[in-house]
């Protein structure tokens, strides 16, 4: 993605620190935080979540739910954070 700029984020397809792209949208600022989602990464995804008004939760539809996200929906239902969730990755 457009915030996945260190090396190892390209060529392994993940993020592996939290990056913020702002952006306008029907006269609003909104601050978008792409978090790591692996586990070896968390930290900054733990970090982020206590400071965002809302998640959006990407799941891999071949791989399903994995730990992590389960985990995450849990930190975040616990924080009472609303959570937006897509799947992707998803044939039918």
């Amino acid at each position: 993605s457009t915030s996945d700029f260190l090396a190892m984020e390209r060529e392994r397809g993940i993020s592996i620190s939290s990056t913020c792209l702002t952006f306008e949208y029907g006269g609003a600022r909104v601050n978008l935080i792409d978090t790591p989602g692996h586990a070896d990464f968390s930290e900054d995804t733990y970090r982020s979540l206590s400071a965002a008004d809302n998640a959006v939760m990407l799941i891999d539809g071949g791989k399903g739910l994995e730990p992590m996200t389960r985990k995450l929906f849990s930190v975040a239902r616990r924080s009472r954070l609303p959570v937006f969730t897509f799947v992707n990755k998803y044939d039918w």
